[in-house]
């Protein structure tokens, strides 16, 4: 290791790094029991493989982990989730084709899209991607897409290719989908950032898209929309793709789990001689070199990892997990115990517990700014629902209270979790949430108050009405009066009631109004 007086002369390679791309979704009209309606909806789909409630043993190999994971660090918060696996599609990077052609991907050619598939076979740098879906009750999802990246042989990747490499789930790429998936596609591509989807051999179709839109036009719009096959003669409607508005989380974990050199048992030295190409990697940052030593020393200072064998850097939207030579054996007893049967698996599986609980971070800012559109949406109905109001909140309260009170037993855990609220904000997402609560209900309550007083005035009108009819009756009984033979008087003591009642009634309001 360098000292402080001399610069290290390796330069940090990566042999071996994975990457979460996560996308965030709300539905803005959840059915209910939104968890089993959901799984109904999504079951129907051609690229589905498995659920939460799937057997153990039939579950696959990251779902079964993942599950496992998150029921043990979330066990109060896990009965309010449900968790899918998809089949795996592939995905290679667009840009040197995009250098190569000079125009943008929708412009692309059908034989372009071929073109760019046929290379990516030749050099060989498909990635395979593995799609998961988590679900909130509050009608919340995160697709999230698990990708590795390893070099077999060779000193391995240097950080430029792996920023490269991870922010291809940012942007359209050329996918090759089995035909589960292409089945799984929107019929009308018009409505989709979807241009074309290109049959190939074996039922594998090639098309230049991004992951996000994968989790827009067949989860999201699935869930909100369930669009089965029209019947005969009725025409399938256009269905609307979710506004940004509904997307308001997009984040990435970055997992380098081996580097060359291997940081050592001790981290902060590590971390300090490579903190340039370390954030640039966790934030995903092709100019890292140009940052501001400040800024990148702001960035990695703070550890929120409990455990020796690794460190876990919060990075903007991202998360940078590093592992250390102390991974080593943990990864062999995690094989031993029998938590993992391989050692991708006892990978994840380890990762899982930090991706776990930073998903729980993403629910949570995704229930907070559901639940304020919600309360603006019922703010500016042009009648107020006050029945719609109250189970709006209570729901909010009942999604909300697990984050009062803790999803995880553990007390680390605990700590990691208000650290990492602490850092995207949540605080102020929370404040926001409550002056609106507390806004809608000073306004429901002025509302109905409102109508009520306007309804007691009507009443109030109506005795007035009654009141001079008796008060006439009194008259003409006591004054011998008929409408026979007199009516001309007669009616004119009616009115002259009726004035009368309705003159000291808008007396006695001016009055109580001042």
């Amino acid at each position: 290791m360098a000292t402080d007086d001399e610069p290290s002369k390796l330069p940090l390679l990566i042999r071996q790094a994975n990457a979460v791309w996560r996308d965030t979704f709300v539905v803005d009209s959840p059915p209910p029991h939104f968890l089993e309606t959901s799984l109904k909806r999504l079951e129907r789909l051609p690229c589905f493989l498995a659920h939460s409630h799937t057997p153990w043993k039939e579950q696959p190999d990251e779902l079964r982990v993942l599950e496992r994971v998150s029921r043990n660090v979330a066990r109060s918060g896990y009965d309010s989730l449900l968790r899918f696996q998809f089949a795996d599609f592939r995905l290679t990077n667009l840009r040197p084709v995009l250098a190569r052609l000079r125009r943008p991907p929708d412009e692309f050619e059908e034989q372009d899209v071929l073109t760019a598939a046929q290379e990516a076979d030749r050099r060989r740098t498909w990635v395979t991607v593995t799609p998961v879906l988590l679900l909130h009750r509050a009608g919340v999802g995160i697709a999230e897409y698990y990708v590795t990246f390893h070099t077999p042989s060779g000193p391995g990747h240097t950080p430029e290719e792996v920023i490269e490499l991870v922010r291809m789930g940012f942007q359209p790429q050329v996918l090759s989908l089995p035909a589960e998936w292409a089945s799984a596609l929107p019929a009308d591509l018009e409505q989709t950032h979807i241009r074309q989807v290109i049959p190939v051999l074996n039922g594998v179709h090639v098309t230049v898209a991004g992951v996000r839109d994968l989790s827009q036009h067949v989860f999201a719009d699935r869930l909100e929309h369930d669009s089965p096959e029209p019947a005969k003669g009725k025409r399938r409607l256009k269905q609307k793709p979710p506004a940004e508005s509904q997307r308001p989380t997009g984040s990435t974990t970055v997992i380098l789990n081996e580097t060359n050199p291997m940081p050592p048992e001790h981290l902060p030295p590590f971390v300090e001689e490579y903190s340039a190409p370390l954030r640039g990697i966790g934030a995903m940052d092709v100019y890292y070199h140009e940052r501001a030593s400040w800024l990148v020393e702001r960035e990695l200072h703070d550890n929120l990892s409990s455990d020796q064998e690794a460190g876990v850097f919060l990075l903007g939207n991202s998360e940078l997990i590093l592992y250390n030579q102390a991974v080593w054996p943990i990864l062999e007893n995690i094989r031993q115990r029998r938590l993992a049967d391989t050692e991708a698996m006892a990978s994840l599986y380890l990762s899982a517990h930090t991706i776990v609980l930073m998903e729980w971070v993403y629910l949570q800012e995704a229930l907070l700014r559901a639940y304020i559109r919600r309360l603006d949406l019922l703010v500016a109905a042009p009648v107020p629902e006050r029945r719609a109001m109250i189970a709006t909140l209570q729901n909010a309260l009942a999604d909300l209270i697990q984050y009062q009170e803790n999803i995880t037993p553990y007390a680390t855990r605990i700590e990691f979790l208000e650290r990492a609220r602490r850092y995207h904000k949540l605080d102020d997402l929370v404040e926001r949430f409550e002056r609106k609560q507390n806004l809608l209900l000073t306004y429901a309550t002025e509302y109905h108050d409102f109508r009520e007083a306007r309804a007691a005035e009507f009443l109030n009108w109506i005795a007035g009405l009654l009141a001079a009819a008796e008060l006439t009756n009194i008259i003409i009984t006591l004054a011998g009066i008929t409408p026979q033979n007199q009516p001309t008087l007669y009616v004119a003591i009616n009115i002259v009631s009726i004035v009368l009642v309705f003159a000291v009634l808008w007396f006695l309001l001016r009055r109580i109004r001042r």
